[in-house]
């Protein structure tokens, strides 16, 4: 099961999960590939793309709305809901945390 993040929120506690259905709901709003979509956030965000993911994965996976979702934003506002974000897909994606590139035999490149 993928693993949610609980976050306080205005005196309430919202659990954001990463579910195939929010994945799925990410897919058709962004045009994009969840990978690509993720990867593309390394390099920054825009609020339309981090608002639809916190959309998404808001009610434990099973979605909230933009207008709560951007209401989320400013209440925590934008620094802290990208970290959000950040948390929301080291839950979903554990395996991808810390990964370095390898060559083919298996061992770290170098830079």
């Amino acid at each position: 099961m993928i693993s949610g993040v609980k976050k306080a929120i205005g005196g309430d506690t919202e659990t954001f999960r990463m579910t195939t259905r929010a994945m799925m709901a990410i897919e058709q709003g962004s045009g994009k590939g969840i990978v690509e979509m993720m990867q593309g956030l390394e390099g920054g965000f825009r609020i339309t793309d981090l608002v639809l993911i916190l959309s998404e994965c808001g009610g434990d996976g099973a979605g909230i709305g933009a207008d709560r979702a951007s209401e989320i934003v400013d209440e925590i506002g934008v620094s802290q809901a990208g970290e959000l974000l950040g948390q929301i897909a080291e839950a979903a994606f554990p395996e991808a945390k810390g990964q370095t590139a390898k060559n083919r035999k298996g061992a770290a490149r170098s830079k």
